[in-house]
């Protein structure tokens, strides 16, 4: 349970990390901010899937139940990922974006 417990909040720290530089990016009008934006939700929603998951099973049957706050939270993920995109739809997002900027660059020169 330690184990599942540390992992859990290095995704949940290391989304968070994604997610304030792709807040800064936007507010400073950086080059690649759409970049950072797409890799902040797949990041997220990769985190927030998997620590969803895991919360329910360190949690046992408590985890989804109504007296826990668990579930609601996993569901507001998987909400989340339909409203705002699911991570593959930011994968090929940021590959649109990769491949997009190399070939604009190479009609350019």
């Amino acid at each position: 349970v330690q184990h599942q417990c540390a992992d859990m909040y290095l995704e949940t720290e290391s989304a968070r990390s994604a997610v304030y530089y792709a807040a800064w990016a936007l507010e400073h009008h950086a080059p690649d901010a759409a970049a950072a934006v797409s890799i902040a939700k797949l990041y997220a929603s990769d985190a927030s899937r998997t620590v969803g998951n895991r919360g329910i099973q360190v949690h046992g049957g408590m985890g989804f139940t109504w007296e826990n706050d668990l579930h609601l939270y996993y569901r507001r993920a998987k909400s989340s990922e339909t409203m705002f995109g699911d991570a593959t739809f930011h994968r090929e997002r940021l590959a649109r974006l990769t491949i997009d900027v190399e070939a604009l660059s190479a009609e350019r020169a």
